[in-house]
């Protein structure tokens, strides 16, 4: 069990690793790559948005070499978070239910989310993603309200208000901090 103190300071990392610092920066990327697609009928690769800079490289060997760092990379992110999402949800699940907390049980559900995200992705966006969108909304909201029912709800608040209230006067210092 941590310190008020190392509570404050995690949900006020979480908030500047979660929000307008990063929000920002996918944003650009997004724009870019939303401004040549449907402005300049661009493929939607991040070597297209590069063509300003590039010129017809950006269409030969450099763009397909830019394409595939962006994918490596891409992979390396969401492998990452496959992982971590796994060791969390085998944390709540021997927390609450006592199942083993071991690498079967993560790589178990390593599989579960791959299939459920490739049945998903293979059904389209009226369907799967759509489907999948709504229930993790459903999700979540129902998640929020039993929290805030049976939780501690006024330490929640207080918390999250004080963390916050932190990160926006932090917020220049954290960005330049480099250790």
């Amino acid at each position: 069990v941590g310190t008020q103190a190392a509570m404050k300071d995690a949900l006020r990392y979480s908030f500047f690793h979660w929000g307008i610092s990063a929000w920002s920066i996918y944003a650009i990327v997004a724009l870019a790559l939303a401004y040549f697609k449907f402005r300049k009928n661009a493929p939607g690769l991040i070597s297209a948005t590069l063509y300003p800079i590039l010129g017809k490289h950006a269409k030969g060997p450099i763009g397909q070499l830019i394409d595939i760092i962006a994918v490596f990379a891409t992979v390396i992110g969401v492998a990452t978070t496959l992982g971590l999402g796994a060791q969390q949800i085998n944390g709540g699940l021997t927390y609450l239910f006592g199942v083993p907390n071991n690498f079967t049980v993560q790589f178990t559900i390593i599989i579960i989310v791959t299939i459920l995200f490739m049945l998903s992705a293979m059904s389209g966006l009226d369907k799967g993603i759509q489907l999948l969108s709504n229930v993790n909304i459903y999700v979540a909201g129902v998640l929020l309200i039993l929290t805030l029912i049976l939780g501690p709800t006024l330490f929640i608040m207080n918390n999250f208000t004080n963390s916050f209230g932190d990160y926006l006067q932090n917020i220049i210092q954290m960005s330049f901090q480099t250790a």
